[in-house]
């Protein structure tokens, strides 16, 4: 790979994003990507409600896509604070197009498809670990502190673009060709993503003066330095829980509209489209946000808003409603993921970036599998509406519990204010 480059600019001067080239690079390939996870969000439960028919059996693909991130992440974010972090994400990649694409072929050939979609689930997770650990690290290298919120922003509307048209794209090709060979083209997405990280220049590597340590320290010198920072804490705790309350949203989704409606596939691509229109607009309103903005209330009225616009999904009886709702909770979700990542970025030091991040997905991805098996029992045992209003119902709980918060109320997107005590 190339690693021939200038450094990185100075923070105090940073190299404006439209000149980047490398930010630019990468930000076209992780488009690619995105629109490839967009297709296979709606494209894999899709495959495995058509070969079980069981909610249950969607909770249980979902639990071993994010289960490895309770095990494996933390050492993912202590290996990206000790490594070439580019190197780290190519070599993801690369395993992620790889193993994807043995499930179409399973298809294609009349095998055992289930039980590929079982068997990759797990790697599938521990190599974007090792991805979001890298990426996630190196993005104050690429663009410069001073602009993380903006960069994160723009990255955030990229990403959502590629849900506004990729469920949509799923649910004909799924109705068309089947879900199955739909989820090729997540294949290839992996593989353009590979190829942008190999285009970058500059180095992305980890802080190079630090001692040589055991991983296990670095692991808990990482959840020392987060349960010992009080905005990081009540953020990442905040973002954790909402994360593991609406992650069976999408098997509940497909549930409630292929067979609680009796609607097509292609109309569950609409509703997801919807979604990511919303978390453009979202992302694009993110970019405006300014130093001096409650991050308090972006996300607590965030998460206020999302779990009222889920409640309304599910009791919106017409497409046009589904419709409107799913398009108000991408808005609401996009501005609190946008800020939540540029508060925790912001409030990370250097050679912490990759185990601050992956602690953080440990909680929020991490225990995902204990919410997509619940939701694939509440599924089951209701329906897809009363599981997507339970979601919301909680997500209002959740936001009126972080109100007395005093630590999230102190937090800014710089990093330079600091609370000393948490409530």
């Amino acid at each position: 790979m190339p690693t021939t480059t200038n450094p990185p600019a100075d923070d105090d001067a940073p190299e404006p994003l439209g000149r980047n080239r490398d930010f630019r690079v990468l930000l076209v390939s992780q488009g690619v990507s995105s629109l490839g996870d967009a297709v296979s969000f709606t494209a894999l439960p899709l495959l495995v409600l058509a070969l079980t028919g069981s909610g249950l059996a969607m909770g249980v693909v979902g639990a071993l896509q994010t289960l490895p991130d309770l095990i494996f992440g933390m050492v993912a974010g202590a290996l990206a604070d000790r490594s070439d972090r580019k190197r780290m994400m190519f070599g993801a990649d690369l395993g992620r197009a790889a193993l994807t694409a043995l499930i179409p072929i399973s298809v294609f050939l009349h095998g055992p498809t289930m039980g590929i979609v079982l068997l990759v689930a797990a790697p599938m997770s521990m190599l974007r670990s090792l991805f979001l650990a890298g990426y996630t690290a190196s993005v104050p290298a690429l663009v410069g502190r001073p602009q993380l919120a903006r960069a994160n922003a723009i990255f955030e509307t990229v990403y959502s673009a590629g849900y506004i048209v990729g469920p949509s794209i799923a649910g004909l090709l799924a109705a068309a060709i089947g879900p199955g060979p739909t989820l090729g083209i997540d294949a290839v997405s992996f593989a353009v993503s590979s190829l942008g990280l190999f285009l970058v220049r500059r180095p992305l590597r980890a802080p190079v003066d630090r001692p040589q340590t055991r991983i296990v320290d670095d692991i808990r010198e990482g959840i020392r330095f987060i349960l010992g920072h009080p905005i990081l804490r009540s953020a990442i705790l905040l973002w954790g829980i909402s994360s593991i309350v609406t992650a069976p949203i999408v098997a509940a989704l497909a549930f409630r509209i292929t067979r609680d409606l009796a609607e097509s596939p292609t109309i569950l691509g609409i509703v997801l489209t919807a979604y990511g229109v919303g978390t453009v607009a979202g992302s694009l309103a993110a970019t405006r946000i300014g130093r001096r903005t409650s991050v308090a209330a972006v996300l607590l009225l965030g998460e206020l808003g999302t779990g009222i616009a889920l409640i309304g999904v599910a009791f919106a009886g017409i497409v046009p409603a589904l419709i409107g709702f799913a398009l108000l909770a991408g808005v609401a979700q996009s501005l609190v993921l946008v800020t939540y990542i540029t508060v925790r970025t912001a409030y990370s030091p250097d050679h912490l970036l990759g185990r601050v991040g992956s602690t953080a997905r440990v909680i929020s991805l991490g225990l995902q599998p204990l919410g997509m098996l619940a939701g694939g029992v509440l599924i089951d045992a209701t329906s897809g509406t009363a599981t997507i209003a339970a979601m919301g119902t909680a997500l209002c709980i959740l936001a009126l519990a972080f109100v007395p918060v005093r630590a999230l109320r102190h937090a800014s997107l710089t990093g330079k204010r600091t609370v000393q005590s948490a409530p």
